[in-house]
């Protein structure tokens, strides 16, 4: 990787982190821009979430000196937009497509702010792992790659994967276990 692109990444690195020990701080304000009546439909912790992931996703990094109201605006947009999604599903309407300014284009359709299921810092916290585990697949050989595929993605059997690998079933039952031992290695 280049040098441009590790400083980009530590950039965001950095700004994530920034985020995250803002994030108490962050909970607090969004209990009190929510208010009871949104809370008791929409869970803060998916609020708080949405707040963080606009902002992670947002194109505008402000300085340090305005950061704190950047957030704040950030968050008092999240809870408008909840609020505006939950009035529209109480009277039955679809709700409206809001028009968003820069600051929140993300792409997260404010009806799916008070959906169950897994919040954004889940979801995240997947595409993480899932970004970790494909650079450690990349670091293994090629034969460890092969294999691995062939086994685990493609969900072939060790006859089947012998065939196409040329080997006999017991060196890939065994080449198998190198690779995911390997493969755990280099994910650490």
């Amino acid at each position: 990787m280049s040098s441009r692109a590790e400083s980009g990444q530590s950039e965001i690195d950095a700004f994530a982190a920034d985020l995250g020990a803002h994030a108490p701080r962050l909970r607090l304000l969004m209990a009190h821009l929510a208010g009871p009546r949104l809370r008791a439909h929409v869970e803060l912790d998916d609020l708080v979430q949405e707040t963080l992931l606009r902002a992670l996703a947002s194109p505008k990094r402000p300085p340090a000196a305005e950061f704190e109201r950047w957030l704040n605006a950030l968050a008092r947009h999240t809870a408008i937009d909840a609020a505006r999604a939950l009035r529209a599903r109480r009277r039955g309407e679809t709700p409206l497509r809001l028009e968003r300014g820069d600051w929140s284009r993300v792409g997260v359709r404010e009806s799916a702010l008070g959906a169950r299921g897994v919040g954004v810092v889940t979801q995240l916290a997947a595409d993480d792992e899932q970004r970790r585990l494909l650079a450690a697949f990349q670091r293994l050989s090629s034969e460890h790659q092969r294999v691995i595929g062939l086994r685990q993605f493609e969900g072939l059997s060790a006859a089947q994967a012998a065939r196409r690998m040329q080997r006999s079933e017991s060196a890939v039952h065994s080449l198998y276990r190198r690779a995911l031992e390997a493969w755990a290695e280099a994910a650490r």
